[in-house]
């Protein structure tokens, strides 16, 4: 492969960590630019082997796809990494699902390689292409770059147990849901915290109202790195009780190991692939009220299993991710990709 070849990486910026840390795995393949760079300098886009795609399946556009089809003109080859079974978005919204809908058929068509970070989420992907030879799986890296440099603080002794949701704060991840079922279990010595960065003002307002609860605590706002690895450091274990209409993967559960943490999570497609290790509680639900009755009865679940075990069931998490989500491991599995264009 030619050392001096460009790959466009989209989006180039962001305040989600997954992009800077995708984007140095390449680098040990190619030079990574912005779309608005390879735009603006013919040289660039004429030498440019690859163009990334993440998360473009609600705004892509018709303009978008015929930029998509000169790529395609010019040689370039278009790899696009299958992150939800729809975008998060839409999932309420009829008219933007069928849209969403056609967008990703239109991308699995004309995409040359596909990238899945869960075995699972394969068999989702053959609802658009029957082409297995383009799919390809790829660990999702871990985040030891962000949070390497941590020093977990000292715990107080004070025997309280500390469940956390730290991420985007978002209709699809249920917050609500998990305030509700916090409340209702009524564990003595107990705690939930709650932080990121609301997806609007309105709802950032409608998660508060909903937090009357003194042992509930609730942090608003955009987190810095460090800040994020230490809310979930706060926690015993982290709970993450996504929708799975859209959801498939997450980057917080991995977040969570990478911080020592266990965690709490609904059957997405990642947590399938872990459903046989002992280091984290999955669980399944049928509908809203069953989720809010499995949900109970997980957090109840690892809270009785208390701080220690939940302690050593973060110490194999971290342990794991280390040797199979690293950025050693994710470079390894992408040769395979780079090979095959």
């Amino acid at each position: 492969m030619d050392s001096k070849a460009y790959m466009i990486f989209v989006p180039f910026y962001g305040d989600n960590a997954y992009i800077a840390n995708m984007k140095k795995c390449w680098e040990h393949f190619y030079t990574v630019i912005s779309l608005e760079r390879a735009e603006n300098n013919l040289y660039l886009l004429l030498n440019t082997k690859t163009v990334v795609l993440n998360w473009i399946e609600s705004w892509l556009t018709q303009e978008h796809k015929k930029c998509l089809i000169r790529y395609k003109l010019l040689g370039i080859k278009i790899i696009w990494v299958y992150h939800n079974r729809m975008p998060h978005s839409t999932v309420a919204e009829p008219e933007q699902i069928e849209n969403a809908r056609k967008n990703m058929d239109f991308i699995a068509r004309i995409s040359d390689v596909i990238i899945i970070h869960s075995q699972n989420s394969r068999k989702y992907l053959m609802e658009l292409i029957h082409q297995r030879k383009k799919i390809f799986y790829i660990p999702h890296i871990d985040y030891e770059n962000q949070y390497r440099w941590l020093t977990e603080k000292t715990r107080d002794s004070d025997g309280i147990f500390r469940f956390v949701f730290q991420g985007r704060i978002a209709p699809y991840k249920n917050i609500e849901l998990l305030i509700q079922a916090f409340e209702t279990l009524k564990l003595p010595n107990s705690q939930l915290h709650i932080a990121g960065k609301p997806i609007s003002e309105e709802y950032g307002n409608k998660i508060a109202k909903l937090c009357k609860n003194n042992h509930v605590f609730l942090r608003l706002g955009f987190l810095s790195d460090c800040e994020v690895g230490e809310e979930i450091q706060k926690g015993d274990v982290v709970v993450l009780p996504y929708d799975l209409k859209s959801s498939m993967n997450s980057g917080a559960m991995i977040a969570a190991f990478s911080n020592r943490r266990t965690v709490i999570i609904s059957n997405n497609a990642m947590a399938q692939d872990y459903r046989e290790k002992d280091f984290l509680y999955v669980y399944e639900y049928l509908d809203e009220e069953d989720h809010c009755e499995q949900l109970k009865k997980i957090m109840q679940c690892a809270y009785y299993n208390g701080i220690i075990q939940n302690k050593e069931k973060g110490r194999k998490a971290y342990k794991f991710t280390r040797i199979n989500n690293s950025e050693a491991a994710v470079v390894e599995h992408l040769k395979e990709v780079v090979m095959s264009l």
